[in-house]
Order: C-alpha cells, then sequence, then structure tokens
C-alpha cells in the first residue's frame, strides 16, 4: 500500500501532478468519483483537471506547467524528464480543490504522484508576526499635533487682501450711484 499523502491546512498556490494508468473511458469519468480516486471524503472538483497528455500538442508538459500553470521552473526541474516522459493521462489537482482543508490522500493504484510544484504568487498561508510596536493595539488615543499659529507676513497679507476688497467696493458704489 502506498504511504498517504499530506496535504495541510490552508495550502496554497500548488499543483500535485498524477499520471493515471487507466483507460480512455475510465479518465473520462474519473472526475465523477474524485472522493473514492483519491481516497477522500471532501474535494472540489472544479480544483481538478484530468486531460490527455496528447491534448497539449507540441508543449511539454513540464513547459505546460512553468508557462501554463505559473509553477516555479525551478522545482519542476528535477522531474522534468519525468514528466515530459508521461503518456496517456495526466490529473492535476490544485490546492484550491481542498477547500483549505487538511486532507490526508490515499489514491488507488491506478493514480501515481508524479510531484507536487508551488506556483508563484502571494503566499496568503504563512504566519505573520504581528508582535511589533505599531502592530499592537494601542490604549491611548494619539496625540493630535497642535495646530500652527499662522505667520506675522500670512496675517499681513490677510489684512491687505480685505482692505483691497474693502476699497475695491467702495470705488465700485460711488461709480455705480454716480453713474
Amino acid at each position: 500500500m502506498k504511504r498517504p499523502i499530506k496535504v495541510p491546512a490552508n495550502e496554497a498556490l500548488h499543483i500535485r501532478v498524477f499520471a493515471l494508468s487507466m483507460s480512455d473511458a475510465r479518465a473520462k469519468t474519473l472526475l465523477a468519483t474524485l472522493p473514492n480516486a483519491l481516497g477522500v471524503e471532501n474535494i472540489d472538483p472544479a480544483g481538478v483537471e484530468v486531460f490527455a497528455r496528447t491534448s497539449l500538442g507540441d508543449l511539454s508538459l513540464s513547459n505546460f506547467l512553468i508557462e501554463g500553470n505559473d509553477v516555479i521552473a525551478e522545482t519542476v526541474e528535477p522531474d522534468r524528464a519525468k514528466l515530459d516522459a508521461l503518456e496517456g493521462h495526466i490529473m492535476l489537482v490544485y490546492s484550491s480543490a481542498f477547500n483549505s482543508r487538511a486532507q490526508e490522500l490515499t489514491p488507488q493504484p491506478e493514480l501515481t504522484l508524479i510531484g507536487t510544484y508551488p506556483q508563484h504568487g502571494i503566499d496568503t498561508t504563512s504566519k505573520v508576526d504581528l508582535e511589533t510596536p505599531s502592530a499592537l493595539p494601542q490604549d491611548v488615543e494619539p496625540e493630535l499635533p497642535a495646530k500652527k499659529r499662522p505667520s506675522d507676513a500670512a496675517m499681513s497679507g490677510r489684512i491687505a487682501m480685505i482692505a483691497l476688497l474693502v476699497a475695491f467696493f467702495v470705488v465700485a458704489m460711488m461709480l455705480w450711484i454716480g453713474g
């Protein structure tokens, strides 16, 4: 019996690649029996892809993972020859299929895990240290800076502006009355 494959809770941005040793007809109906095939109770089939290797055309499986699924290239390199030699049907199981739950996969013998490959992106599952002083809750209201008093030059400018407006108004009234 194969060892169980552990999937940690809240896993994100990983793809598990399985080689399928089964007929075309069985591979096409695999998604319907996915929980049984992987030996889990709860899995979202929307996070699983089953396809024939020939559907990639001239594109190698390793390049499909790197270019089409944004897998980190350095993690594929050790398995490149094995991935590119696969024939028949392939199943990709994305982290989203596990709905953030810890799982223990016990796949049927027809499913062979080739590898688990991380994707580029932001890992939102890692713990962040929030013990820095700025991240701690504050007990007191922060002091607001005292309002600055306008400078003497600013005050002089305001007074001059008011005087000019009053003079304009007086001249306008004189012209209107005399007019």
